[in-house]
């Protein structure tokens, strides 16, 4: 019998065990495009919802003079995430961590642009309007919001499929993930954790979880043309970069 859990508790214990070490031909941390980005380095930089703050401690790694906002709401993650700076002399003086959606948060007058991964897909249509608006208010014109190209639909079906893998000690720990659609415009996700020794699994845990089931289509026609821009970088990532107000 599986144990069922709150998906983020979950990620806090299997998550990283899964994704590290990094593989930079899988992974989205792994050739993020950072001089197309155009980051303003000299203001701070955002990391919106981080989770347990890998891509947080790849920004440090690229803006090592660069003060830091990691705007994470879900303690689990957020725990992980303040670990992981606090452990480090040289990120814990310059990052600034607040427990907050980003719809709420606090930042800077101005910031010099901010990572947005793998996080739209879990706000509704009223609330990424808000986000735009509310990132126009802070975002000098040029700065970038570097967003990956997930969306939150992946493939559906009705067979569960292993995602990944990885070994600790004795242990082998599996994903298996199934997505299905359902209503309001929305997909099931359920990932099931497996923990295999000798062969035998051992324990097995199972999450659900129901975002938004986005294309890019949707979540470029809603960016307000009149305040950003839109270039495509690579098949990974989407800038939406600050512009002028269009004004009548």
């Amino acid at each position: 019998m599986a144990d069922n859990m709150k998906d983020h508790e979950a990620w806090a214990e299997f998550g990283d065990t899964l994704r590290l070490p990094i593989d930079p031909a899988t992974d989205y941390v792994g050739g993020i495009p950072w001089e197309a980005a155009g980051f303003k380095p000299d203001l701070p930089l955002v990391d919106i919802g981080p989770g347990s703050g890998l891509t947080t401690l790849a920004l440090a790694e690229q803006f090592p003079d660069s003060e830091l906002i990691a705007v994470e709401p879900d303690a689990w993650m957020r725990s992980m995430l303040m670990m992981r700076v606090a452990e480090r002399p040289e990120l814990r003086e310059r990052t600034t961590v607040v427990p907050n959606s980003i719809l709420d948060a606090w930042m800077p007058e101005q910031i010099g642009g901010a990572l947005l991964f793998n996080v739209i897909y879990f706000l509704g249509g009223r609330a990424r309007q808000a986000f735009w608006d509310r990132m126009a208010q802070v975002l000098p014109e040029g700065a970038p919001i570097l967003m990956s190209r997930a969306y939150g639909v992946g493939e559906t079906g009705e067979e569960m499929v292993k995602s990944a893998s990885a070994t600790m000690g004795r242990n082998t720990y599996e994903r298996w993930r199934q997505t299905v659609p359902v209503k309001d415009g929305r997909v099931e996700i359920t990932n099931t954790y497996r923990t295999v020794r000798d062969g035998e699994i051992v324990r097995e845990v199972t999450t659900r979880i129901a975002p938004f089931s986005l294309d890019e289509e949707l979540v470029v026609s809603e960016v307000p043309i009149g305040k950003y821009s839109i270039e495509e970088l690579d098949e990974k990532y989407l800038v939406i970069r600050r512009a002028s107000d269009i004004r009548r």
